[in-house]
């Protein structure tokens, strides 16, 4: 039994953000046999597990590892297997520093997007992108009192270039944060990240390391690429992780997931 790992945009999805009929009929394949898959992705649970019940991820037990490996959940359980959060004063904490820096602040909660700035960098793009609907409200932080997994933090990518350092130096020993776009910076709670994930993931499903793979395209993908048994980089990921990368398959426009699969775990001519 392996464990496939897929990252969602760049990687699932094409450039047109559609799931193919290859690609999708390769992992459902994949999992009528006997293997696990599991989405991970950078996204918010609400904006992935659309994906997942098209994958049916309901039917043959996949999980959804979101918000970087801070919460994943199991489809056909229906529950929530793993949860890590940010303490709610260094939230705080973060954001009024982020915000001298110039950076908008974004989260996710119960399948909303919150703001508290109708301008916030990129809200509409992140909206659009993940389906979901956007709210506004007034001095958000103060009113934050849930565990979030992620903040995130958007601006224009000079201005994130130009402070990402003055951001890490002051957080990076309590939280994670991952320059996933050029707009975005990602923050999780320290020590999560995609890699974490999908070692997680496959103790829960007592799956040796070795048996791992994972597909994906960006810099927020290296650790679960690396940490894979076969980490797997698409023919249009950066060439960074392309370096890391046990195997480069064809990109998303190519079905380059379902080509791997089809040769190497379907056995497919």
């Amino acid at each position: 039994m392996k464990l496939i790992g897929v990252d969602i945009d760049g990687t699932l999805l094409n450039s047109k953000n559609e799931l193919t009929a290859r690609t999708k009929a390769s992992l459902i394949k994949a999992s009528r046999i006997g293997h696990k898959v599991a989405i991970i992705t950078g996204r918010d649970f609400y904006a992935a597990d659309f994906l997942a019940k098209d994958l049916d991820f309901d039917k043959f037990g996949g999980l959804v590892s979101s918000s970087n490996g801070a919460h994943v959940y199991d489809m056909k359980a229906k529950k929530t297997i793993i949860n890590h959060t940010i303490d709610h004063t260094l939230i705080r904490e973060m954001i009024g520093f982020a915000k001298g820096l110039g950076f908008d602040y974004i989260i996710y909660h119960k399948g909303e997007i919150l703001a508290e700035n109708e301008h916030a960098h990129s809200l509409e793009y992140l909206a659009s992108k993940n389906k979901m609907p956007y709210r506004i409200i007034e001095n958000l932080e103060e009113k934050i009192d849930f565990p979030l997994n992620k903040v995130l933090f958007s601006a224009e990518p000079s201005i994130i270039n130009k402070n990402i350092e003055k951001f890490k130096g002051k957080f990076e020993s309590q939280v994670n944060p991952i320059h996933s776009m050029p707009q975005f910076l990602d923050c999780m709670p320290l020590d999560i990240n995609k890699g974490r994930s999908i070692l997680e993931i496959a103790d829960f499903f007592s799956i040796e390391s070795k048996d791992t793979l994972a597909f994906g395209d960006e810099i927020n993908d290296m650790e679960m690429i690396q940490m894979a048994g076969t980490g797997i980089a698409m023919a249009n990921a950066s060439e960074i992780l392309k370096k890391e990368a046990d195997f480069i398959t064809l990109s998303n426009d190519e079905d380059g997931i379902a080509y791997y699969i089809e040769k190497n775990i379907l056995k497919e001519k």
